[in-house]
């Protein structure tokens, strides 16, 4: 299978800020189709989207991005449902929470 590569633009903010991403080049970043963004954003799925009234204005950061591959992911490698990825991606974050916390409490120790 070839390689394919996308040239896209992003929103690049001042120090410390996140980059946004429209729409348009999330669906390009992860080679989902923009309506099942709007879908997996609509359940909650994608939890750091930010959107506003209509589809053009929804801004997506890189950690949307990522949460979107491993949905598709999951839905394409593994053909999983949407109610299994709710509960794959919730345990998911729980294990971020629970590694950020033993972080924490690692360096506290020192």
């Amino acid at each position: 299978m070839p390689t394919r590569y996308t040239i896209v633009q992003y929103t690049e903010g001042t120090s410390g800020e996140a980059r946004l991403f429209d729409l348009k080049t999330a669906a390009e970043l992860t080679g989902v189709h923009p309506e099942m963004i709007l879908e997996f954003t609509r359940a909650q799925l994608v939890p750091s989207a930010q959107s506003g009234e209509n589809p053009d204005s929804f801004r997506f950061d890189e950690r949307a991005i990522y949460r979107l591959r491993q949905i598709e992911s999951l839905r394409q490698r593994h053909h999983t449902n949407l109610r299994v990825i709710r509960y794959i991606t919730q345990l998911l974050d729980r294990l971020d929470e629970t590694e950020q916390e033993l972080h924490l409490l690692r360096e506290q120790l020192r």
